[in-house]
């Protein structure tokens, strides 16, 4: 018998290849505004956007400073002149357009499905996650998507995981477990709730916490929850 009935999926870099997106938005945006783009380009910008939303999970910075100041340091780093909220705007724009699966993720979602009720749990902007998720294929397979600026809060507060298990059909804790590939928001969020946590970690990153399960691919989640 298996022990879960409900997994909590997160989404950019378990289910969705989030740099590749990030990448292919970032491109659009030097097209459009004549800026030159290369690998150095890119590398910098995923840093500081990773650096702004990680003291977002901390609470330190608002999810609306986020999407402009990320380019005002972009480009102040590289003297770039272009309106900073102008290309906010358009990188929002593009971002939504692209859903680029991790390779076996659909086959994965489809497979989960037929034995547990999935969910999407996952921080970003709504209308942005809204569409990538719908034009990923994968929303078929889950039961409800909790995105974090419609919920209110984000992970890993406990604010988030009490919103999203009030509104699961699965109320036991015990049979629940988050899936996920961030120890800071996905692990630590769930490991706050009480719940269970499969670290997804292909990508063999410290694990700081320590999570129920981890797994190194797919693969790997199935035979955990097979």
């Amino acid at each position: 018998m298996r022990k879960y009935t409900t997994l909590l999926f997160d989404a950019d870099e378990t289910l969705l290849d989030f740099p590749a997106a990030e990448k292919a938005a970032l491109g659009k945006v030097c097209e459009k505004f004549g800026i030159e783009f290369s690998e150095e380009i890119r590398a910098t910008f995923s840093r500081i956007n990773l650096a702004l939303w990680k003291q977002l999970e901390k609470g330190l910075i608002t999810r609306d400073l986020i999407r402009i100041r990320r380019f005002e340091q972009f480009a102040e780093h590289f003297g770039i002149k272009a309106d900073a909220s102008e290309m906010a705007v358009y990188y929002v724009e593009c971002l939504s357009t692209f859903a680029i699966l991790l390779d076996g993720a659909e086959e994965l979602c489809k497979t989960l499905s037929e034995n547990y009720e999935l969910y999407i749990i996952t921080n970003g902007i709504g209308t942005v996650q809204q569409q990538r998720l719908a034009k990923s294929g994968l929303l078929p397979y889950f039961k409800g998507v909790f995105i974090s600026e419609e919920v209110g809060s984000q992970k890993p507060q406990k604010k988030f995981f009490d919103h999203v298990l009030t509104h699961i059909n699965e109320k036991d804790k015990n049979k629940i477990c988050v899936v996920g590939d961030s120890m800071s928001s996905d692990i630590l969020g769930g490991i706050n709730a009480g719940l269970d946590t499969c670290f997804f970690n292909p990508w063999g990153r410290e694990e700081i916490y320590t999570p129920t399960y981890t797994a190194n691919g797919f693969d790997a989640l199935l035979e955990i929850f097979n």
